[in-house]
């Protein structure tokens, strides 16, 4: 099997009846929560991570899906965990946040987990980028690296994540963020907004967009001054695994 495989494989951990469905960001992998669904599972509840269409295999591949494919993988694993489980809840990470709101607007999950879920994107220039979708397929992502990297933890850890985006689907993306921010008003749900303070893809005022358009489920709110955007691998994990497991304590059992 060719190392970098397993990075990009979905995982599933059994456990109780309380699942998590665990969705990972735009143009990333599962690799991002693969380390947060092992300590997750520790704690007993059954773990499903998904890889989205598109992702983990080539920038070319995922340049054939958009959102509407996104959504369909989200509440396709929700399913798959409804076979075993009586309450699902949605945790994700950047646009898994935005997909696990996504599904808390159909009232189809028992409760939400978002980490740096995007409404408003850091570099303003995605705003505009549907106007060069006629000239340009691809744009290199900011301060790419390899495929794999570590990012500085520990060296098994690593991460798959393309250092090229097709424009197509981030036109696609910009399409979603709309659809998901003008519906935040209909979810019901028990939620956990996280938003880190460094990240430099998702602009944190998106977090205080998403508190007050949910606000009729008075939402728990946490900023994390240390972590970058990819806060399932950031320094601050095991704080974060920590509000997760109060909030799963707390509010939804």
């Amino acid at each position: 099997m060719d190392p970098q495989q397993h990075l990009v494989e979905p995982f599933y951990f059994p456990g109780n009846r309380l699942g998590c469905l665990l969705i990972h960001g735009f143009s990333g992998s599962s690799s991002e929560m693969r380390w947060m669904g092992e300590r997750l599972a520790e704690f007993g509840w059954s773990v499903l991570g998904i890889q989205l269409s598109g992702h983990g295999t080539t920038p070319e591949e995922m340049a054939k899906t958009c959102w509407a494919d996104w959504a369909r993988d989200a509440e396709n694993g929700l399913n798959e965990l409804r076979k075993t489980c009586d309450t699902v809840i949605g945790i994700g990470l950047s646009m898994g946040g935005l997909l696990v709101l996504h599904l808390a607007t159909l009232g189809l999950i028992h409760g939400l987990v978002a980490m740096n879920a995007p409404m408003v994107l850091a570099d303003r220039r995605t705003r505009f980028v549907g106007l060069i979708k006629p000239f340009i397929k691809f744009v290199n992502k900011p301060g790419s690296r390899s495929k794999t990297s570590s990012l500085g933890l520990d060296p098994d850890r690593e991460r798959f994540v393309y250092d090229r985006i097709p424009v197509e689907a981030l036109v696609s993306l910009n399409r979603g963020i709309r659809q998901v921010r003008s519906k935040l008003h209909l979810i019901s749900c028990p939620s956990l907004i996280m938003q880190s303070r460094k990240d430099y893809t998702v602009n944190p005022i998106s977090m205080e967009i998403i508190k007050e358009k949910i606000k009729q489920v008075n939402p728990l709110t946490y900023y994390w001054e240390k972590s970058g955007h990819i806060l399932t691998l950031g320094q601050e994990r095991e704080e974060v695994i920590k509000k997760i497991h109060e909030f799963l304590d707390n509010h939804i059992l």
